[in-house]
């Protein structure tokens, strides 16, 4: 093994670049159109001290570089490209029809096109050529519609990035690009898992949808009866009651009570550690998706917290719609926010954060993702986890592992909150 790296160091200085600042000047030698100009400066020289065939290499070489570059640009002008997602929304990992439509105007066939850019997870901050579909022909005088599926690993709004229409027939040599226009995107929610029943406490908040036999008011079912007090309305007298006591009886029923859950998540991006979806942000939102999804459909109100802002859930479709598509255009932010500490208008809490959080969290329930478990070997050099010492609610390991980690923990959490330990 040491003669090995020792032999691979002695010869390093051969593959060293010495000259970097050079390299966006040179770099365009290495693409076939640089390396034609090369070989037609040489025959160029050919021609004017060697031979006169030299001038004949070179106008060959020329007629390829300038059909090459014209052929792909006069091929999309006469070409219009239109996009758009057969559905509106889909969760993480569901595949979704994608509609292109192709017109070409000249009357000679187009080859070789390809749409490219804003379907990958890369593409919003990067210029992709990674190439999503592609087309073999497009016949003259024509106007084609094509179907392909579409499956996003990773929540966000869909295209990332302007979509655009490439071709670089014949010869590869230069690619020519027009915009594709965008109809419809697609809003990717972000993965949710069905969580077990989880007993919250009772809560003070009126709402009429959630009766309570824990308090009386006038919504839901009766609960007893009592003496007529001044001010009680006549419509609760039990009238059978008063005629058999000789006095004002009236009934009690349900009071309004619903618990208000809030769940605190940690967006700042020095907080998280990997990249695209089985980063630790993108578990944190998954997570923090799966337990408000559940928790609204028993009849709370859930708020999420990221500390810029709120987004509150209710167990309506049109709320939990809403919030989906807030959470799918999630982004990380540049630095730690200052936790507001709970208050009388929350029952229940928890928080979503990786060990690499430097702020505490305002609850002692504490959903920790470690981040050892989600880094690749493209990450920066591993940071020093800030609380180590911490013993979180629950504990996420790993991202291969992670939705069963969350699902077994959170039974366990729910038997004992059943149980009253």
């Amino acid at each position: 093994m040491s003669n090995t790296h020792a032999s691979a160091s002695r010869w390093a200085w051969l593959t060293s670049d010495y000259t970097p600042w050079a390299n966006k000047y040179v770099y365009w030698l290495k693409t076939p159109i640089g390396i034609l100009l090369i070989l037609a400066a040489v025959a160029l020289a050919m021609g004017i001290f060697v031979t006169p065939q030299g001038y004949v290499l070179l106008l060959t070489i020329l007629a390829v570089v300038g059909l090459g570059v014209v052929w792909p640009w006069i091929g999309l002008r006469g070409v219009s490209c239109e996009l758009k997602f057969r559905t509106r929304r889909c969760c993480e990992g569901e595949k979704a029809e994608v509609v292109v439509e192709i017109g070409n105007r000249w009357p000679i066939p187009v080859w070789g096109l390809a749409i490219e850019n804003g379907f990958f997870i890369d593409d919003s901050s990067n210029d992709s050529n990674e190439a999503a579909v592609a087309l073999a022909r497009i016949p003259g005088w024509s106007r084609c519609e094509f179907v392909w599926r579409f499956q996003p690993l990773q929540r966000g709004v869909y295209p990332q990035a302007p979509p655009r229409i490439v071709t670089e027939f014949p010869f590869g040599l230069w690619k020519a690009k027009r915009l594709v226009k965008v109809q419809q995107e697609l809003t990717v929610w972000p993965k949710t898992f069905r969580l077990s029943n989880f007993p919250l406490p009772q809560g003070n908040h009126r709402s009429v949808t959630s009766p309570s036999d824990q308090r009386t008011g006038q919504e839901g079912e009766r609960t007893g009866v009592r003496p007529f007090r001044q001010g009680d309305s006549l419509r609760t007298i039990h009238w059978s009651l008063t005629a058999r006591h000789g006095r004002f009886i009236v009934s009690e029923r349900q009071g309004s009570a619903q618990t208000r859950a809030r769940i605190y998540v940690d967006l700042d991006r020095n907080s998280h550690q990997g990249f695209g979806p089985d980063s630790t942000f993108e578990w944190a939102i998954r997570i923090a998706a799966s337990i408000a999804t559940e928790l609204a459909q028993q009849h709370n109100v859930v708020v999420l917290d990221f500390g810029t802002h709120e987004e509150q859930m209710t167990g309506s479709q049109a709320s939990i719609q809403r919030t989906m598509d807030r959470l799918a255009r999630l982004q990380p932010i540049p630095q730690p926010v200052s936790w507001r500490k709970m208050g009388r208008e929350c029952d229940w809490s928890v928080s979503i954060s990786t060990d690499f959080s430097a702020c505490a969290m305002p609850t002692s329930r504490m959903i920790v993702l470690r981040s050892s478990g989600f880094s690749s070997a493209s990450d920066a050099p591993a940071k020093q986890a800030l609380v180590p010492e911490v013993k979180p609610w629950i504990c996420v390991e790993d991202h291969d592992a992670a939705a069963l980690q969350l699902l077994s923990q959170w039974t366990i959490k729910g038997r004992e909150a059943w149980c009253g330990s």
